[in-house]
């Protein structure tokens, strides 16, 4: 993942929305700390923001992880880590693409429903990470890009990638399916007839 990736316009989230949306966590599991979301340039059209069915945005957050809420500190960022970061900046991502009606395969979603639908609708079809150098957890940056939009049935599926480092030169990275469901869940996904493979 490029993190240099230019941008035609940078916006702060609002506090408010963090608030909203970080609130299902324990407040010991608020990582995200700030974040401010991108506006990409098409590559296709330099100095054009990307549109339509191939929106790409991206945001960048600050995280802090004082203290590990589930082992005694390791000292660095870690998988289990890694995965609460991604899934906080992602929220916010959304709950900001929802807010300025950006994205275009959600088009009839607002805050109201997703604040509803935020954890049982969402669900981590495919992830992997890989970590470069070891990240101090103390003070370190995130970013996170949509990269394709697609619709599928009763599904919304999203392709992002993410990056952690620090200012030593730390790294990580990843790949991360989300498949969203469009209407209320009503059965478990194993017994659904639609297909989630990418």
């Amino acid at each position: 993942m490029d993190i240099n990736e230019q941008s035609t316009k940078t916006e702060e989230v609002s506090q408010d929305l963090l608030n909203i949306f970080l609130e299902p966590y324990k407040d010991d599991c608020k990582y995200l700390r700030k974040a401010h979301f991108q506006y990409l340039e098409s590559k296709e059209s330099p100095g054009k923001l990307t549109t339509g069915s191939k929106d790409i945005f991206s945001i960048k957050g600050d995280f802090s992880i004082p203290e590990s809420c589930y082992i005694t500190d390791t000292g660095h960022f870690n998988s289990v880590e890694f995965n609460i970061c991604y899934n906080q900046l992602f929220y916010i991502m959304i709950a900001y693409v929802l807010n300025n009606k950006l994205l275009s395969v959600m088009a009839d979603w607002d805050l109201e429903i997703y604040k509803r639908r935020q954890l049982s609708n969402f669900l981590i079809v495919k992830f992997s990470s890989t970590f470069r150098k070891q990240i101090n957890s103390n003070h370190f940056q995130g970013t996170l890009s949509i990269n394709k939009s697609s619709e599928r049935g009763n599904l919304i599926i999203l392709k992002t990638s993410c990056a952690f480092y620090d200012r030593n030169d730390g790294w990580a990275e990843g790949d991360v399916t989300i498949a969203i469901l469009k209407s209320e869940p009503d059965k478990n996904l194993y017994d659904s007839r639609e297909s989630v493979s990418v």
